[in-house]
């Protein structure tokens, strides 16, 4: 045949016509979306005169999980939009400017939670960490003498105590047996045993009237207390409020020795001499050791704030030589100008504080207390045992602290953070302190520099330069001026003093992105709102986290931000122990971005001007706001040659990306089931960092990463230095709870993960979590 091939005619019936796929490139994305979306609805239009379906399109897929260059050249459709974003989209605002659904809001996993509205209460909760009413009780009938009594009310305006105070006190001023102290945070625990300790160090040279006794005491009388606390901002902490106290007796003399001080400074301080010492058990084993003029004879307090921390952080070695030092040392009944101690306690007592319950607490009971009675706030109980009992006891947060949870996509993450700030600050004194609790220093880093304002005026202290900003994106008419701080392990010890007095200090609404280095003890005043932007690596942790707020009696509240998936069970969890409400973040951007967006610098592009405008949307200002994040990521990388801190902005989001999943790995054996990190979607997440792909060289060793001079790297060189904090390359302090095994991941996870986060765990001293 002279034509071989096959001729085939198809009939389509009725149907219209099939036509064209038409693609577009080149140009802005925005204008080649306004005409594949017209295309698509002329498409639509035929097909209905016709009365024929138009022809699906199965290839949609989410191009935020693709490169840029791949998101160039072609569009898919919104088959894999959300609910949200379809009703956005149908509202009536896509016509105006800027109206189309942002990428954030497509193709995010479906939370499995039920957002209910919130109910409001009909009349305030009463607080359950509050002083007891001033006719009920007050600190002279506990036994404290008439002039410490009249300086706690006349100049620390203190006119009764908190129901630790009221039945701890007494046992500590009238016996001489060891107690175990448990109460909520913010319960005054730190006054509750340095009251009885200064006490009867006073009734040495006063009585109980005033009178004088004759005896004449001083800073060279000997020392009489010890008190150890796990971070160096606790010890200064402690130190403060004792400083306070003392003003009613300023011949007894306290000081501190700690990691990141000077050895030589701290000796000639103890050669002086000292009465009551504040200490890191790191850097007071070092003295115990290596400083002869140190005398532990006289010695009658030994206290452990913070018991369960400072087990989780590896210091047990070092407790079990303090303790055994200082017991070994025969008590002396007199100092060295002999004068008699009778008055102070005849054995040396051990007091044990924590505010949670934990097997390791139960150790180191076993390892310091002797016949101890058990303190709480509610009661008052004698344990035959040599430790105290505690598997049974249940902490839960202060009642009048009202928390929240949010489940929010990986995507949407950093606005909502950003959504939330801003509608705190947006009425006036509403809010005036926050906190924001994230997993690693790296990630504490980028997020100061992402939000800190690029006209702030550089801090006039050469120690806060770097840690104190003006704040943009979150200001309002109503809060112009916002005190942006940051707070980690890894900043020298000069640096993380002064900036935590700047926050204490602060008159201006502000916000401190920290570590957990901020989450124990630390006690500062108007913290209005506390927020979890990564949860905390074990619940016991996040009852530390929330209890920076909600104290001694005040107002506080507190979010958590989790993903969908298997952190939605986490919330059963915290529900065991602490009433938790939820919040829709949907609820949450749509109060934050109610009113334009303050950029920390003009825009430089129209469109940005017009997408950050008033007649916009929430939605479509907060996709604004992201890709303004993402372009001053993308422009930082051409201006590495200037000295701003946002010159290396997207270096910063890159090493805070990985420094966040491999700290994702270190959530406590028992509660990894929720925090499983074979279910992390990392281009998803890598968008909450303002990144536009996910980087590579997450489990890339030490040997990646530049540290700087005079910086701490890792938990081997800081037990070396005898510092006693709690950050520096710790992975968490101990933060697998104890388990040993806090770098693994479940078994049954996918091999290749197996094998990434073994390249991860590698590397656990490369990051500070702090």
């Amino acid at each position: 045949m002279a034509d071989s091939g096959m001729l085939m005619n198809f009939d389509i019936g009725e149907a219209a016509p099939l036509k064209k796929q038409v693609k577009f490139t080149g140009g802005r994305w925005r204008d080649r979306v306004h005409a594949q979306r017209s295309a698509r609805r002329n498409r639509d239009e035929s097909a209905s005169a016709t009365n024929a379906t138009p022809p699906s399109n199965d290839q949609s897929h989410d191009f935020d999980d693709e490169r840029p260059t791949k998101r160039l050249k072609t569009f898919g459709d919104t088959n894999g939009q959300s609910d949200y974003s379809r009703r956005q989209e149908t509202s009536g605002n896509s016509n105006k400017p800027g109206g189309i659904t942002s990428r954030l809001f497509t193709s995010n996993p479906t939370p499995r939670t039920v957002f209910e509205d919130p109910v409001e209460e009909s009349e305030p909760t009463k607080p359950s960490n509050a002083p007891l009413s001033e006719e009920a009780e007050n600190f002279l009938a506990l036994g404290l003498s008439r002039r410490i009594a009249q300086h706690l009310s006349s100049k620390l305006e203190l006119k009764a105590p908190t129901s630790i105070q009221k039945n701890t006190i007494p046992q500590l001023v009238k016996t001489d047996s060891d107690a175990f102290l448990q109460a909520q945070t913010g319960s005054g625990k730190t006054l509750a045993y340095l009251l009885p300790i200064v006490q009867r160090i006073v009734s040495l040279s006063q009585d109980e009237a005033g009178a004088n006794t004759g005896i004449r005491i001083h800073r060279d009388s000997g020392l009489f207390a010890v008190i150890l606390a796990p971070t160096r901002e606790l010890c200064k902490q402690i130190a403060t409020v004792l400083e306070k106290l003392l003003r009613c007796a300023p011949w007894i003399v306290s000081t501190t020795v700690m990691g990141g001080e000077s050895k030589k400074s701290e000796k000639a301080r103890l050669r002086k001499g000292v009465n009551i010492l504040i200490a890191t058990p790191g850097r007071l084993a070092d003295h115990l050791d290596n400083t002869k003029i140190l005398d532990i004879g006289t010695a009658r307090w030994l206290i452990l704030d913070e018991g369960d921390r400072l087990m989780e952080m590896g210091f047990e070695d070092e407790l079990k030589s303090i303790v055994g030092k200082i017991r070994s040392e025969k008590l002396k009944e007199r100092n060295k100008e002999g004068v008699d101690l009778s008055t102070l306690p005849q054995r040396r007592v051990t007091v044990l504080c924590s505010a949670t319950m934990k097997m390791n607490v139960q150790k180191l009971g076993e390892i310091s207390l002797e016949d101890a009675i058990h303190v709480t706030a509610s009661q008052l109980e004698k344990e035959d045992d040599a430790a105290v009992e505690l598997n049974d006891a249940v902490f839960t947060a202060p009642s009048q602290l009202k928390q929240t949870y949010l489940v929010i996509p990986a995507k949407l993450r950093l606005v909502t953070l950003i959504a939330l700030l801003k509608s705190a600050f947006s009425r006036k004194g509403s809010v005036m302190k926050a906190i924001v609790f994230i997993s690693c220093a790296d990630s504490v880093n980028f997020h100061f520099d992402l939000l800190r304002s690029s006209t702030s005026q550089p801090s006039t202290s050469d120690d806060t330069k770097d840690t104190v900003a003006d704040a943009a994106y979150i200001t309002s008419p109503a809060n112009p001026d916002i005190t942006l701080l940051k707070l980690h392990g890894s900043l020298q010890q000069s640096v993380r003093t002064a900036t935590l007095a700047a926050f204490h200090a602060s008159t201006t609404p502000s916000v401190l992105i920290t570590t957990d280095i901020a989450s124990r003890g630390l006690d500062v005043p108007a913290v209005d709102l506390v927020i979890e932007y990564d949860p905390a690596f074990s619940v016991d942790d996040h009852v530390h986290r929330i209890g920076r707020t909600a104290r001694a009696g005040r107002a506080g509240k507190a979010a958590l931000f989790l993903q969908p998936g298997c952190e939605e069970g986490y919330i059963d969890l915290l529900k065991s122990t602490t009433p938790v409400a939820s919040q829709s973040y949907e609820s949450t951007l749509q109060k934050g971005f109610l009113t334009p967006i303050a950029l920390p610098k003009p825009s430089k592009t129209a469109e940005q001007a017009m997408l950050l405008s008033e007649r916009q949307t929430p939605n479509s200002r907060a996709e604004a706001l992201q890709i303004h994040l993402e372009q001053r990521l993308l422009a930082s990388e051409k201006e590495k040659e200037n000295s701003h801190p946002s010159s290396k902005l997207l270096d910063a989001a890159r090493q805070a990306f990985r420094s966040h999943i491999r700290a994702y790995a270190t959530h406590v054996r028992d509660e990894r089931v929720y925090f499983d990190i074979t279910q992390l979607h990392l281009g998803h997440t890598a968008k909450s960092f303002a990144l536009r792909e996910a980087p590579g060289g997450i489990g890339g060793g030490p040997s990646r990463r530049t540290f700087k001079p005079g910086q701490n790297h890792g938990k081997g060189q800081k037990r070396k230095s005898g510092d006693g904090d709690d950050g520096n390359g710790n992975a968490r302090g101990g933060g697998g709870g104890g388990d040993g095994d806090a770098g693994t991941v479940d078994d049954g996870a996918a091999r290749r993960m197996r094998m990434k986060m073994k390249e991860v765990m590698s590397a656990a001293g490369e990051f500070n979590i702090g």
